[in-house]
C-alpha cells in the first residue's frame, strides 16, 4: 500500500507540475535552478567543483527531462485516458515501456554520477546525492501540503 501511495504521489507531482508546454519549460527551468542552488548551498564544493557540477548537472537534468520524464508523463496520460478500456496486451506493453523509461533514467543518473566522480571528491559526490534526495523529499512535502490545502478549501465550499 505504501508503494502504491508513493507511486500515486509521484504521478500527482508530475501531473500537477506542468499543464501546458510553455509552463512546462519555465517550470522545469525554475525547478532545476532551485534544485541546483539547494545542492550547492548545502554541499561544500570548491570553485572548480562547483563549475564541474553545474555543467554535469545541467546536462544530465536536461537529458533526463527530455528522454525520460516527458515521455513517461505522456505514457501515463495515455494510460489514464484509456484505463477503463485498456486491453491486456496494451497493459502489458505499458508496463514494459514504463520499465524501459525507468531503466533509461537509472542509466542517465549512473553516467552522471560517474562523471561527477571524475571531477569531484567521492565524499562530496555522496553529499550531492544526499542533498538531491533531501531536495526531492522537501518538494514532495510541499506538493502534499498544497494538495491538502486544496482539499480543505473544497470541503469548505
Amino acid at each position: 500500500m505504501k508503494r502504491l501511495n508513493g507511486i500515486f504521489m509521484m504521478l500527482s507531482i508530475l501531473l500537477v507540475s506542468n499543464p501546458t508546454f510553455a509552463q512546462k519549460n519555465s517550470r522545469f527551468k525554475r525547478f532545476k535552478e532551485m534544485k541546483l542552488n539547494f545542492i550547492i548551498e548545502n554541499t561544500e564544493l570548491n570553485n572548480a567543483e562547483i563549475e564541474s557540477f553545474k555543467i554535469i548537472f545541467e546536462e544530465s537534468e536536461n537529458k533526463y527531462h527530455d528522454e525520460v520524464w516527458v515521455l513517461k508523463r505522456k505514457l501515463r496520460k495515455e494510460l489514464t485516458e484509456a484505463y477503463d478500456t485498456i486491453s491486456s496486451e496494451s497493459a502489458s506493453n505499458y508496463i514494459n515501456d514504463y520499465y524501459q523509461f525507468e531503466q533509461l533514467g537509472m542509466t542517465i543518473k549512473h553516467k552522471r554520477n560517474q562523471k561527477l566522480l571524475k571531477s569531484i571528491r567521492a565524499k562530496v559526490v555522496l553529499r550531492i546525492l544526499q542533498q538531491e534526495k533531501e531536495f526531492d523529499e522537501m518538494m514532495f512535502k510541499r506538493i502534499r501540503n498544497r494538495s491538502k490545502e486544496k482539499q480543505k478549501e473544497k470541503e469548505k465550499e
